[in-house]
């Protein structure tokens, strides 16, 4: 009996130090996984778990601070600290895309399955802002060798080239760096989980010929991409435990098929630190990736081959702000987070 004590005093402890919120969406009163919270103008908290919970420390509820929701589905909310209770509840309302300017359908050969959207994505270490990107990207679905390939038509990077100089300075072995990190956050990627049920539901004929304006119910299917999988990498004396790694789509109109994909996100935090060190000192780095449907669409090999060759695929637009601005317009897409505008010229520098 004396040897769970331990365990039962630590737990207590996360129980004391802590307090739970679940992040529910106000339609269909499911949990909403990989929510971005942030406590104030500048920092980063935590991410929603598949089950849409956080934990946030209880002094920090104490603060006074505002804090932020934000899931490129569902319009951002903010509320301060000091309401929130021990076990509180938050909803989110979804963002409701109109249709009338995106064209959905399905062509009679379907060699590929064309994804274009936009996307989100952040990059953090210990919990400071160390990049984030935002634009236009499309996915072509090779639903025979079922592969992805990617077409970015417009992005924006901010790097947080202060603290990658610093950080820089604070770790002797540059190498560790490199292979431990990079400066600017990777496009979404439609993780192999994912893929195979999307081609699994196009293959079971699971797909209509067009997108209905329907918003009544949404499907939520979860992946935890950590089960079965080994979460301790070593390489060149470098180790990477891997803490969390889950992916999310969503469907709209109650529907599991291809054309009716609303979002994906993927999360995932890693510890990294050098055997040298014994593995105790390093740090945590945490990926947050977002990628919200516009448009999709079936198209032929011959149809694929023609875009693949065309400048627009290979050179990218000169003015790619200017398109990423005309489509955040034209479909009432979310601007950067304030978050991340507040610390522009502040150790965030566009590039």
């Amino acid at each position: 009996m004396k040897k769970f004590i331990p365990s039962l005093f630590f737990t207590l402890i996360l129980q004391i130090g802590y307090s739970q919120i679940v992040i529910f969406d106000t339609i269909n009163k499911s949990p909403i996984p990989n929510v971005s919270v942030i406590l104030g103008s500048k920092s980063f908290t935590t991410i929603s778990d598949l089950d849409g919970i956080i934990q946030i420390k209880k002094d920090l509820l104490n603060s006074g601070n505002s804090i932020s929701f934000s899931h490129i589905s569902y319009q951002p909310k903010s509320v301060k600290t000091i309401f929130l209770k021990q076990k509180d509840t938050i909803f989110l309302t979804p963002i409701i895309q109109t249709l009338n300017d995106v064209v959905v359908s399905s062509n009679t050969i379907k060699d590929y399955l064309v994804i274009k959207g936009f996307y989100r994505s952040y990059l953090y270490n210990d919990n400071i802002v160390y990049g984030y990107s935002d634009g236009i990207v499309e996915y072509y679905i090779n639903l025979k060798k079922n592969v992805v390939s990617k077409n970015i038509l417009s992005n924006k990077i901010i790097s947080n080239r202060l603290y990658v100089r610093k950080f820089e300075n604070n770790v002797k072995n540059n190498l560790f760096i490199k292979i431990g990190n990079s400066v600017n956050p990777s496009l979404p990627i439609i993780k192999k989980q994912s893929l195979s049920h999307i081609i699994s539901t196009i293959k079971n004929n699971n797909d209509t010929n067009e997108l209905t304006n329907n918003i009544g119910n949404s499907i939520k299917v979860n992946y935890d991409l950590l089960k079965g999988e080994n979460n301790i990498r070593n390489i060149f004396g470098i180790r990477i435990d891997l803490l969390k790694n889950n992916s999310s789509e969503e469907f709209s109109d109650g529907r599991l098929n291809p054309l009716y994909l609303k979002s994906i996100s993927n999360n995932s935090r890693t510890k990294i630190s050098l055997k040298s060190e014994g593995y105790l000192k390093g740090y945590f780095s945490e990926t947050l990736q977002e990628f919200y449907v516009l448009k999709s669409n079936y198209i032929s090999e011959e149809t694929y081959r023609k875009i693949k060759t065309s400048k627009s695929f290979q050179i990218p637009n000169s003015n790619s702000i200017e398109i990423l601005m005309e489509y955040k317009n034209k479909f009432n897409l979310p601007n950067t987070p304030m978050f991340i505008e507040n610390q522009i010229g502040n150790g965030l520098e566009i590039k």
